[in-house]
Protein backbone atom coordinates (compact mmCIF):
# COMPACT_ATOMS: atom_id res chain seq x y z
CA UNK A 1 0.00 0.00 0.00
CA UNK A 2 1.24 3.50 -0.84
CA UNK A 3 0.07 6.04 1.73
CA UNK A 4 -0.90 9.50 0.48
CA UNK A 5 -1.01 11.02 3.94
CA UNK A 6 1.72 11.05 6.57
CA UNK A 7 0.02 10.42 9.89
CA UNK A 8 1.19 11.56 13.27
CA UNK A 9 1.20 8.83 15.89
CA UNK A 10 -1.98 10.12 17.55
CA UNK A 11 -3.81 10.57 14.23
CA UNK A 12 -2.97 7.03 13.15
CA UNK A 13 -4.05 5.56 16.49
CA UNK A 14 -7.42 7.32 16.42
CA UNK A 15 -7.99 6.28 12.82
CA UNK A 16 -7.15 2.65 13.64
CA UNK A 17 -9.55 2.67 16.57
CA UNK A 18 -12.29 3.94 14.26
CA UNK A 19 -11.59 1.07 11.87
CA UNK A 20 -11.66 -1.48 14.71
CA UNK A 21 -14.91 -0.15 16.19
CA UNK A 22 -16.64 -0.22 12.83
CA UNK A 23 -15.37 -3.71 12.03
CA UNK A 24 -16.01 -5.42 15.37
CA UNK A 25 -18.68 -3.14 16.84
CA UNK A 26 -18.17 -0.17 19.13
CA UNK A 27 -19.27 -2.13 22.20
CA UNK A 28 -16.80 -4.92 21.45
CA UNK A 29 -13.63 -2.81 21.37
CA UNK A 30 -11.94 -1.68 24.57
CA UNK A 31 -9.40 1.12 24.22
CA UNK A 32 -6.35 0.94 26.51
CA UNK A 33 -5.13 4.51 27.23
CA UNK A 34 -1.42 4.68 28.05
CA UNK A 35 -1.52 8.03 29.85
CA UNK A 36 -2.55 6.64 33.25
CA UNK A 37 -1.04 3.28 34.14
CA UNK A 38 1.67 3.08 31.53
CA UNK A 39 2.00 1.59 28.09
CA UNK A 40 1.06 -2.09 28.16
CA UNK A 41 1.99 -2.89 24.57
CA UNK A 42 -1.55 -2.81 23.19
CA UNK A 43 -3.79 0.12 22.38
CA UNK A 44 -7.08 -1.76 22.26
CA UNK A 45 -8.52 -5.25 22.40
CA UNK A 46 -11.77 -6.95 21.51
CA UNK A 47 -13.70 -9.34 23.71
CA UNK A 48 -13.31 -11.97 20.98
CA UNK A 49 -9.53 -12.08 21.40
CA UNK A 50 -7.97 -9.48 19.09
CA UNK A 51 -5.32 -7.05 20.34
CA UNK A 52 -4.23 -3.95 18.43
CA UNK A 53 -1.03 -1.98 18.34
CA UNK A 54 -0.92 1.01 15.98
CA UNK A 55 2.35 2.50 14.80
CA UNK A 56 3.13 5.32 12.37
CA UNK A 57 6.82 6.27 12.14
CA UNK A 58 7.75 9.75 11.02
CA UNK A 59 7.88 9.73 7.22
CA UNK A 60 9.33 9.88 4.64
CA UNK A 61 11.45 6.75 5.04
CA UNK A 62 13.06 4.24 2.74
CA UNK A 63 11.70 0.68 2.79
CA UNK A 64 14.72 -0.49 4.80
CA UNK A 65 14.43 2.35 7.32
CA UNK A 66 10.70 1.77 7.70
CA UNK A 67 11.19 -1.94 8.25
CA UNK A 68 13.77 -1.37 10.97
CA UNK A 69 11.53 1.04 12.86
CA UNK A 70 8.49 -1.23 12.52
CA UNK A 71 10.52 -4.29 13.53
CA UNK A 72 11.92 -2.59 16.62
CA UNK A 73 8.52 -1.22 17.66
CA UNK A 74 6.88 -4.62 17.29
CA UNK A 75 9.62 -6.32 19.30
CA UNK A 76 9.42 -3.75 22.08
CA UNK A 77 5.65 -3.97 22.45
CA UNK A 78 5.46 -7.76 22.26
CA UNK A 79 8.06 -7.95 25.01
CA UNK A 80 5.61 -6.08 27.26
CA UNK A 81 3.24 -9.04 27.12
CA UNK A 82 5.71 -10.70 29.48
CA UNK A 83 7.13 -7.76 31.41
CA UNK A 84 3.63 -6.34 32.03
CA UNK A 85 2.01 -9.74 32.54
CA UNK A 86 0.28 -8.97 35.83
CA UNK A 87 -1.15 -5.65 34.63
CA UNK A 88 -2.36 -7.22 31.38
CA UNK A 89 -4.00 -10.12 33.16
CA UNK A 90 -5.97 -7.71 35.35
CA UNK A 91 -6.81 -5.64 32.27
CA UNK A 92 -8.01 -8.50 30.09
CA UNK A 93 -9.90 -10.49 32.71
CA UNK A 94 -11.33 -13.58 31.04
CA UNK A 95 -10.29 -12.47 27.54
CA UNK A 96 -7.55 -14.53 25.89
CA UNK A 97 -5.67 -13.02 22.95
CA UNK A 98 -5.30 -15.19 19.88
CA UNK A 99 -4.37 -12.48 17.34
CA UNK A 100 -2.11 -9.49 17.82
CA UNK A 101 -2.72 -7.03 14.97
CA UNK A 102 0.13 -4.63 14.22
CA UNK A 103 -1.48 -1.80 12.23
CA UNK A 104 0.81 0.42 10.15
CA UNK A 105 0.12 3.01 7.41
CA UNK A 106 2.67 1.52 4.98
CA UNK A 107 3.61 -2.17 4.83
CA UNK A 108 6.17 -2.96 2.13
CA UNK A 109 8.63 -5.49 3.55
CA UNK A 110 8.32 -9.27 3.55
CA UNK A 111 10.93 -9.30 6.30
CA UNK A 112 8.38 -7.77 8.67
CA UNK A 113 6.10 -10.78 8.12
CA UNK A 114 9.00 -13.10 8.88
CA UNK A 115 9.75 -11.14 12.03
CA UNK A 116 6.11 -11.32 13.11
CA UNK A 117 6.14 -15.09 12.59
CA UNK A 118 9.26 -15.47 14.74
CA UNK A 119 7.77 -13.32 17.47
CA UNK A 120 4.54 -15.32 17.40
CA UNK A 121 6.48 -18.46 18.28
CA UNK A 122 8.35 -16.64 21.04
CA UNK A 123 5.15 -15.39 22.67
CA UNK A 124 3.48 -18.81 22.46
CA UNK A 125 6.51 -20.41 24.13
CA UNK A 126 6.10 -18.21 27.21
CA UNK A 127 2.76 -19.86 28.12
CA UNK A 128 1.21 -16.60 29.24
CA UNK A 129 -2.22 -17.12 30.85
CA UNK A 130 -3.98 -14.61 28.58
CA UNK A 131 -2.46 -15.93 25.31
CA UNK A 132 -4.01 -18.83 23.38
CA UNK A 133 -1.99 -21.76 22.06
CA UNK A 134 -2.79 -20.58 18.50
CA UNK A 135 -1.58 -17.03 19.11
CA UNK A 136 -0.26 -15.21 16.04
CA UNK A 137 1.00 -11.76 15.13
CA UNK A 138 -0.28 -10.24 11.90
CA UNK A 139 0.80 -7.07 10.13
CA UNK A 140 -2.01 -5.02 8.58
CA UNK A 141 -2.84 -1.65 7.01
CA UNK A 142 -6.20 0.02 6.57
CA UNK A 143 -6.51 -1.93 3.30
CA UNK A 144 -7.42 -4.92 5.47
CA UNK A 145 -10.51 -2.96 6.49
CA UNK A 146 -11.49 -1.65 3.06
CA UNK A 147 -15.23 -1.46 3.78
CA UNK A 148 -14.71 0.35 7.07
CA UNK A 149 -12.13 2.65 5.49
CA UNK A 150 -14.60 3.68 2.79
CA UNK A 151 -17.31 4.35 5.38
CA UNK A 152 -14.98 6.55 7.41
CA UNK A 153 -13.59 8.49 4.44
CA UNK A 154 -17.05 9.08 2.97
CA UNK A 155 -18.11 11.09 5.99
CA UNK A 156 -16.58 14.27 7.33
CA UNK A 157 -14.08 13.65 10.08
CA UNK A 158 -13.12 15.84 12.99
CA UNK A 159 -10.02 17.67 11.76
CA UNK A 160 -9.86 19.60 15.03
CA UNK A 161 -12.03 19.36 18.13
CA UNK A 162 -14.37 22.19 19.06
CA UNK A 163 -13.43 22.74 22.71
CA UNK A 164 -16.22 24.37 24.78
CA UNK A 165 -15.31 27.81 26.11
CA UNK A 166 -15.66 28.12 29.92
CA UNK A 167 -18.57 30.44 30.94
CA UNK A 168 -16.14 32.70 32.81
CA UNK A 169 -14.23 33.33 29.59
CA UNK A 170 -17.44 34.43 27.88
CA UNK A 171 -18.16 36.96 30.66
CA UNK A 172 -14.59 38.25 30.55
CA UNK A 173 -14.71 38.65 26.78
CA UNK A 174 -17.99 40.57 26.88
CA UNK A 175 -16.64 42.87 29.60
CA UNK A 176 -13.48 43.49 27.63
CA UNK A 177 -15.44 44.13 24.42
CA UNK A 178 -18.39 46.03 25.90
CA UNK A 179 -18.84 48.28 22.87
CA UNK A 180 -19.22 45.31 20.52
CA UNK A 181 -21.57 43.60 22.96
CA UNK A 182 -23.67 46.77 23.25
CA UNK A 183 -23.95 47.01 19.47
CA UNK A 184 -25.21 43.44 19.28
CA UNK A 185 -27.67 43.96 22.16
CA UNK A 186 -29.14 47.01 20.44
CA UNK A 187 -29.72 44.94 17.32
CA UNK A 188 -31.21 42.04 19.28
CA UNK A 189 -33.64 44.48 20.92
CA UNK A 190 -35.33 44.73 17.50
CA UNK A 191 -36.22 41.05 17.65
CA UNK A 192 -39.07 39.50 19.62
CA UNK A 193 -36.84 39.03 22.67
CA UNK A 194 -37.09 40.53 26.15
CA UNK A 195 -34.00 42.41 27.42
CA UNK A 196 -33.02 39.48 29.65
CA UNK A 197 -33.58 37.00 26.83
CA UNK A 198 -31.53 39.18 24.51
CA UNK A 199 -28.62 39.15 26.93
CA UNK A 200 -28.79 35.38 27.33
CA UNK A 201 -29.07 34.96 23.57
CA UNK A 202 -25.97 37.11 23.03
CA UNK A 203 -24.00 35.21 25.69
CA UNK A 204 -24.71 31.97 23.87
CA UNK A 205 -23.72 33.54 20.55
CA UNK A 206 -20.45 34.82 22.03
CA UNK A 207 -19.83 31.34 23.41
CA UNK A 208 -20.17 29.91 19.91
CA UNK A 209 -18.02 32.74 18.52
CA UNK A 210 -15.17 31.96 20.92
CA UNK A 211 -15.53 28.21 20.34
CA UNK A 212 -15.31 28.69 16.58
CA UNK A 213 -12.44 31.20 16.66
CA UNK A 214 -10.35 28.90 18.84
CA UNK A 215 -11.14 25.94 16.58
CA UNK A 216 -10.29 28.01 13.50
CA UNK A 217 -6.92 28.91 15.00
CA UNK A 218 -6.14 25.20 15.45
CA UNK A 219 -7.43 24.45 11.95
CA UNK A 220 -5.14 27.11 10.50
CA UNK A 221 -2.12 25.54 12.23
CA UNK A 222 -2.85 21.95 11.18
CA UNK A 223 -4.78 22.29 7.90
CA UNK A 224 -4.18 25.74 6.36
CA UNK A 225 -5.93 24.82 3.10
CA UNK A 226 -9.12 23.83 4.94
CA UNK A 227 -8.90 26.98 7.05
CA UNK A 228 -8.63 29.14 3.94
CA UNK A 229 -11.62 27.42 2.36
CA UNK A 230 -13.74 27.75 5.52
CA UNK A 231 -12.97 31.41 6.18
CA UNK A 232 -13.34 32.22 2.49
CA UNK A 233 -16.80 30.69 2.45
CA UNK A 234 -17.78 32.74 5.50
CA UNK A 235 -16.52 35.97 3.90
CA UNK A 236 -18.46 35.28 0.70
CA UNK A 237 -21.62 34.73 2.73
CA UNK A 238 -21.04 37.98 4.62
CA UNK A 239 -20.72 39.93 1.38
CA UNK A 240 -24.12 38.66 0.21
CA UNK A 241 -26.01 39.18 3.47
CA UNK A 242 -27.70 42.42 2.40
CA UNK A 243 -28.69 40.88 -0.94
CA UNK A 244 -30.01 37.63 0.52
CA UNK A 245 -31.56 39.16 3.64
CA UNK A 246 -32.50 42.78 2.79
CA UNK A 247 -33.80 45.17 5.49
CA UNK A 248 -37.24 44.11 6.66
CA UNK A 249 -36.75 40.43 5.88
CA UNK A 250 -35.19 39.55 9.24
CA UNK A 251 -37.09 40.51 12.37
CA UNK A 252 -37.19 37.41 14.56
CA UNK A 253 -34.90 34.83 16.13
CA UNK A 254 -36.32 32.30 13.67
CA UNK A 255 -34.94 34.38 10.81
CA UNK A 256 -31.50 34.23 12.42
CA UNK A 257 -31.76 30.44 12.49
CA UNK A 258 -32.57 30.51 8.78
CA UNK A 259 -29.35 32.44 8.10
CA UNK A 260 -27.36 29.96 10.18
CA UNK A 261 -28.87 27.04 8.31
CA UNK A 262 -27.97 28.65 4.99
CA UNK A 263 -24.36 29.22 6.08
CA UNK A 264 -24.09 25.64 7.36
CA UNK A 265 -25.29 24.33 3.99
CA UNK A 266 -22.76 26.50 2.18
CA UNK A 267 -19.89 25.41 4.43
CA UNK A 268 -20.84 21.75 3.97
CA UNK A 269 -20.71 22.17 0.20
CA UNK A 270 -17.57 24.28 0.04
CA UNK A 271 -15.56 22.47 2.75
CA UNK A 272 -16.85 18.88 2.96
CA UNK A 273 -13.91 17.85 5.16
CA UNK A 274 -15.39 19.78 8.11
CA UNK A 275 -17.56 17.84 10.54
CA UNK A 276 -21.00 18.92 11.78
CA UNK A 277 -19.88 20.23 15.18
CA UNK A 278 -17.26 22.50 13.60
CA UNK A 279 -19.69 23.80 10.97
CA UNK A 280 -22.39 24.42 13.60
CA UNK A 281 -20.06 26.40 15.90
CA UNK A 282 -18.59 28.36 12.99
CA UNK A 283 -22.04 29.29 11.62
CA UNK A 284 -23.41 30.53 14.93
CA UNK A 285 -20.09 32.22 15.65
CA UNK A 286 -20.40 34.10 12.37
CA UNK A 287 -23.80 35.44 13.46
CA UNK A 288 -22.22 36.82 16.64
CA UNK A 289 -19.43 38.42 14.63
CA UNK A 290 -21.85 39.98 12.14
CA UNK A 291 -24.07 41.32 14.90
CA UNK A 292 -21.18 42.96 16.72
CA UNK A 293 -19.95 44.60 13.54
CA UNK A 294 -22.01 45.98 10.66
CA UNK A 295 -22.95 43.14 8.26
CA UNK A 296 -26.12 41.94 10.03
CA UNK A 297 -28.98 44.08 11.33
CA UNK A 298 -32.70 43.73 11.79
CA UNK A 299 -35.80 45.71 11.00
CA UNK A 300 -37.68 46.84 14.10
CA UNK A 301 -40.89 44.87 14.48
CA UNK A 302 -44.00 46.50 16.01
CA UNK A 303 -44.74 43.20 17.73
CA UNK A 304 -41.31 43.01 19.35
CA UNK A 305 -41.46 42.80 23.13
Amino acid sequence: MTATHHYSGDEWEQYCLLLARRHYGADQVQEVPARHGGDLGIEAFTFCGRAFQCYAPVEPLSTAERYEKQRDKLSTDLRKLSTKQKELQRLLGDVKIDTYIFLVPIFDSAQLVQHASTKSEEVRSRNLPFITENFKVTVATDANYAKERSEILERATSLVDVVPTPPGDVDSWMEGNSQLAETALNKLAKLRLSPSSGRTYLEQLVNQFLDSENALDRLREKYPDQWEAATGSRVRKERKLVLEYPPGSTNSAADVTTIVRSLKDELSRQVPALDDSFIDAMSWGAIADWLMRCPLDFEFSESAS
